[in-house]
Formats: C-alpha cells, sequence, structure tokens
C-alpha cells in the first residue's frame, strides 16, 4: 500500500526511464524491495563526466557523486537532493540521510528503478545546477566497495560536524527553517543553529549552503532576534516565525529545552529525549531501540505523539546534537542524562568523560 501526499513547491526533476512527479513526494511504500544506501558528494576535479555503476544492486545502492566547481559546503547541501530527486519516483520512498538511508520501492517499480535510471536521473539534476561545471556520479552496489564508500563518506560527514561546531550561536545573525517534512506534518518547522541540528542530522552549515544554492525550497533563513534566554536558546526574531509558520499553534521554542517551549520533532529524528520524573532527569532512546523505556514508552510510541507538535518532556534530536557544545545547555547537558539506550551509550563512550558516564545507565541496569 502507498500513502500519497502532496508537497508541489520543490526542485526541478525528471527522468526518462520512471514516471516522476511532485505529486509522488511522501509516498509511503508498505510493501517493498528494500535498499541499504548511503549518500556522498565531494567537490573535486572531475576528469570524465557520467554514471558509472559499480556491481549488481541487489539489497544495496550507494549514491557517490563528484562535482566540479563548488566548495564542500556546497557539496553538503547538494546531498540533500537525493531525497528530493528520488523521493519525486513513482512507488519510491526514500528515508533517513547520510549513511543511514534506506529505500524502498514498490513491486510495481522495481523494474524501473534501475541503477542506471537512478544514476541518470541524479546526474541530470546535479548537472543542472548553475554552480556545477562538471558531474561525474557513482552508483555503488558491489559489497566491497559498498563498505569502503561508506566508510569514507563516514569520516567526511564526521569532518563537516566538526567544521560545524566550532560555530557558535552568538556569531551568527541569522538561523535557518527546514519545512522539508509539511507534506506530512502541514504545521511544522525545525530551527537550524550552529549548535543545534535537525532532529534528522542536517548540519547548519548544509542548511546554509542549500538555501544560497536555491536546489530545495524547504530551507530558509530567519533573523534570530533579541536573545530572550541565552542558555535555554530563546530568541525573539525565532519564536515570531515559529508563531507565523505554525499558524500560531506554537507560539515559540526554546533551542535546547527538553522541559520548557521545546523545538518541534519532524520525521526522522534519530533519538529521542525523554523526561524521567522519577529521577529528575532525561533518557534517550535511538529509533532501532525496540524495547521500553524507563518511562515505559518504546521510540516509536514517543514519535507518534510529538511529531509536528511541541510537547514538553520530550524533543527530538540528532547523533550530532550529542556532541554539541549548546547539548540542553539550558538544563543541565548530559550531567541531568540519567539513562540511554546501548547504541547511544557505545556512541557516548567516544567524548563524554568517565565522570559523566558513570552516571549513566543503560538498559542492563
Amino acid at each position: 500500500m502507498i500513502e500519497r501526499f502532496i508537497d508541489p513547491e520543490k526542485i526541478e526533476a525528471d527522468s526518462e526511464c520512471i514516471e516522476m512527479s511532485p505529486l509522488f513526494l511522501g509516498e509511503r511504500v508498505r510493501d517493498g524491495r528494500r535498499f541499504r544506501g548511503f549518500e556522498l558528494v565531494e567537490a573535486g576535479e572531475v576528469d570524465e563526466e557520467g554514471v558509472e555503476i559499480a556491481g549488481e544492486c541487489e539489497d544495496r545502492i550507494g549514491l557517490h557523486v563528484i562535482a566540479e566547481g563548488i566548495s564542500d559546503d556546497s557539496a553538503q547541501a547538494i546531498e540533500s537532493l537525493f531525497s528530493e530527486v528520488l523521493g519525486r519516483m513513482k512507488g519510491v520512498e526514500y528515508r533517513f540521510r547520510r549513511e543511514n538511508v534506506v529505500i524502498i520501492v514498490s513491486m510495481d517499480s522495481a523494474d524501473s528503478f534501475t541503477p542506471e535510471c537512478v544514476g541518470e536521473t541524479i546526474f541530470r539534476t546535479v548537472k543542472s545546477i548553475k554552480a556545477v561545471n562538471k558531474v561525474k556520479v557513482r552508483i555503488v552496489c558491489d559489497k566491497d566497495e559498498f563498505e569502503k564508500v561508506l566508510e569514507r563518506a563516514s569520516e567526511i560527514h564526521a569532518e563537516r560536524e566538526m567544521r560545524s561546531r566550532n560555530l557558535a550561536e552568538r556569531d551568527v545573525q541569522e538561523f535557518f527553517i527546514c519545512e522539508s517534512c509539511k507534506a506530512y506534518l502541514p504545521y511544522h518547522a525545525c530551527i537550524i543553529t550552529p549548535e543545534r541540528p535537525s532532529p534528522c542530522g542536517t548540519l547548519y552549515t548544509e542548511a546554509k549552503s542549500a538555501s544560497e544554492l536555491e536546489t530545495v525550497s524547504y530551507y530558509s533563513p530567519v533573523e534570530k532576534g533579541e536573545v530572550v534566554d541565552a542558555e535555554k536558546g530563546e530568541y525573539s526574531g525565532v519564536n515570531e516565525e515559529i508563531e507565523r509558520r505554525t499558524e500560531s499553534r506554537v507560539r515559540g521554542v526554546k533551542i535546547h529545552s527538553v522541559l520548557e517551549n521545546p523545538p518541534l520533532t519532524g520525521n526522522f529524528a534519530e533519538a529521542i529525549v525523554f523526561y524521567i520524573p522519577e529521577r529528575d532527569g532525561f533518557g534517550i532512546a535511538d529509533r532501532n531501540y525496540r524495547r521500553k523505556t524507563p518511562i515505559g514508552l518504546r521510540f516509536a510510541e514517543m514519535e507518534k505523539f510529538i511529531l509536528g507538535t511541541q510537547v514538553e518532556g520530550f524533543v527530538g534530536i540528532s547523533f550530532a546534537y550529542m556532541k554539541s557544545k549548546g547539548f540542553l545547555k539550558g538544563e543541565g547537558g548530559w550531567k541531568r542524562v540519567v539513562w540511554v539506550s546501548p547504541k547511544i551509550y557505545e556512541f557516548i563512550k567516544g567524548f563524554l568523560p568517565d565522570e559523566i558516564l558513570k552516571n549513566i545507565s543503560t538498559e542492563k541496569e
């Protein structure tokens, strides 16, 4: 079964091998062929333009593009095009970002959704960007090559995150609003700042470049305005814009808060922070954690009632935000976290000191 949502204000993309339309953006494919994937765009010299297919695409399809004439920040922005382009294909659902891409193709579209078709469609789209001089598209299906490029993508994305984290909210005059989920959640808007990536993982530099390149329509700058609360991340300009974008359903947000006017959470949050009253602290569960959390709710249950709305005590976040110096800084930061799911514990062990980690429990404790 496919659920359809309409969001016509997107980029121009077409294909000769599969039916495409803005009307298909937001389809939910319930039963179909599933691919594991990644997305990586690099800025570099291109000797020979075209599309290269590496291996047979059975259950994996990596999207690797080299573009000449752009900056690395712009390369990040172009990566966000992939979900837009493939999402316009009939019977194709594109989930998540970067190294965690999942593509589901309905059986009716399976014959048309070939690596050659995907490669040619991405080539046309990237080539149409004015700043791009030459393009090389690689569709990576071979298992060994897939893992090799996936590792490279992970390293490059980590470097980009580090560069982005060197910026502070006080260093910029504007933040960005993302409305990519409006096809699903009509009154939703994410705030992206240098210290808070979107819940799905979009960085500030990525949103900024996408807005400058005008490659997608859903990133837009917002003047942050006067500082209302620096620790919790409340700004007058942001409050005004959020109220306008949500048609007064939300009057304002505190960007680094869970308990008081938290930011909105869109589709595909990488993790959810929740308040544990008995401990007066926070728990964090990642999307792949299937068991009940200490408050008796699973990730999917929490996500269902916070999507596109403001629910105090709950907020969606990304793994990148966990490393941010702004992480819940208005409410105690990591010192206030008392429980995390196992995957998150393995992640935070790489950057949190032992004196913080010893106070954080997992499902085994």
